[in-house]
């Protein structure tokens, strides 16, 4: 996987007053098929649970286990057997890829995916995925896959759907996550958000600058920070 930083300075905007906000990666996976195999290694570790409190251990120990058995034996097996990419799998690896985008770019601390923190077993409503920025900010990430378009519409749209909501439900699952900094700030509003999307183009910088000056940012930006993130799966 390769991970880059696209510079605010190659993309013409309409929103240079808001640059420092926005931050721009393209995420390259030239065969989906090994970053499966990485996503299952990841998917499928619990040592994380080790690092929480004994009622947070607890809590996601008997949440996760049946998580992690759909997403093993169910979505990734059908994958390996068929070597084709679907709309169930993809959906994971563009919230994986991105998540970790910002951890190798950002430098920014991953919480679990969130099928592994909620109590349901898959398709749960709400963000697909977090991290805490560098800012001790939380940033709360949404992810859509597509065989053949570039659904940064969708992404941004459902995010703007989210925002007060479901964000401020999912709070007690991340709590054990969080530290004091980081609940200051949810707390005063300062929240971030990061709006990952399958890349099926031809020009990434169109495709950003599309995004940047798409109608749902005209909310985002009131926020402290922003992450646009395309996934070219190959």
């Amino acid at each position: 996987m390769k991970s880059t930083i696209i510079d605010d300075n190659t993309l013409v905007h309409s929103r240079k007053i808001h640059a420092s906000k926005i931050n721009c990666i393209h995420v390259q996976v030239n065969n989906f098929l090994d970053i499966i195999d990485e996503f299952e290694t990841y998917i499928s570790s619990t040592t994380w649970i080790d690092n929480l409190d004994e009622i947070a251990q607890l809590t996601f120990k008997a949440n996760i286990k049946k998580t992690i058995a759909k997403v093993v034996n169910d979505i990734i097996a059908k994958v390996k057997t068929s070597s084709k990419l679907n709309d169930d799998i993809g959906e994971y690896l563009v919230s994986y890829s991105a998540q970790k985008s910002l951890e190798i770019n950002y430098k920014h601390t991953l919480i679990p995916l969130a099928e592994l923190i909620k109590e349901k077993v898959s398709g749960n409503p709400g963000f697909d995925y977090h991290s805490i920025s560098q800012n001790n900010i939380i940033v709360f990430g949404e992810a859509k896959f597509s065989l053949n378009g570039t659904p940064r519409t969708r992404a941004l749209s459902q995010i703007i759907d989210f925002i007060d909501d479901r964000d401020n439900a999912e709070m007690l699952w991340l709590q054990p996550f969080l530290n004091k900094y980081v609940l200051k700030n949810v707390v005063d509003g300062k929240k971030g958000y990061a709006a990952a999307f399958s890349y099926n183009n031809y020009d990434i910088n169109k495709t950003l600058v599309n995004a940047i000056n798409a109608d749902e940012l005209d909310t985002l930006i009131n926020h402290e920070e922003i992450y646009l993130i395309a996934v070219e799966l190959c």
